[in-house]
């Protein structure tokens, strides 16, 4: 009985290892997949244009601390998308035209994990934080911008994620990100406003650092 006990005892030790890897631990992830951003529509000085972009790419960084259940995250990413057309005053251009929309984001996320440690767990969340937007986009008839602007940002995040061994996770996410009110100047001196919002699918991979002792 005794034997029966001990044994009992270390498979649950074994089992619940990954667990002890990942609560109550730091870790760090990379992230890259594809990015598509919605169309942008630029208003200002009684014009209108609309910037539609190609699908680009996404990538960024993470630092973050696995309280159990929740998860508390620094992150920091980039995405960029070439232009694919470009309508000014109901004229569309297309071709090989130079271009395009692009972000850099630091955020500061919130992320909450249902299922077991040590398998497929699946995760929500969200964040905020400061995004600076950038767009490109060129026409023969002008109404031409290459300008950034800097203001607050916010994305809903959602995945899967499994571990490869006690250390280390792979996962796919989803991310929804948007920046609004972007202030920028065109070609001309002309105030314009106009949004960034995209939507990402990303791999990534993760690294903990361990648990607190037991």
């Amino acid at each position: 009985m005794k034997k029966l006990i001990l044994l009992s005892t270390a498979a649950a030790v074994s089992l619940a290892t990954p667990a002890i890897a990942r609560e109550k631990a730091w870790y760090i992830e990379a992230d890259a997949g594809a990015v598509a951003f919605e169309n942008s529509e630029i208003t200002g000085a009684g014009t209108g244009s609309t910037l539609n972009t190609e699908t680009g790419y996404d990538f960024g960084g993470i630092v973050g601390y696995d309280f159990g259940m929740f998860r508390l995250e620094a992150e920091a990413s980039y995405r960029r998308a070439h232009v694919q057309d470009y309508t000014v005053l109901g004229t569309q251009f297309t071709g090989n035209m130079p271009g395009g929309s692009s972000a850099l984001s630091g955020m500061v996320n919130g992320m909450f994990d249902f299922g077991p440690d040590d398998g497929l767990q699946a995760f929500v969340g969200g964040g905020v934080g400061v995004g600076r937007g950038k767009v490109q986009a060129f026409a023969p008839i002008g109404a031409n911008i290459n300008d950034s602007d800097t203001r607050f940002a916010y994305q809903a995040l959602a995945g899967i994620r499994y571990p490869l061994n006690e250390s280390v996770d792979f996962g796919l996410k989803y991310r929804f990100f948007n920046i609004d009110n972007l202030s920028l100047i065109d070609a001309a001196g002309t105030p314009v406003e106009t949004r960034l919002r995209s939507h990402s699918l990303l791999a990534t991979l993760a690294y903990n650092f361990g648990g607190a002792p037991a």
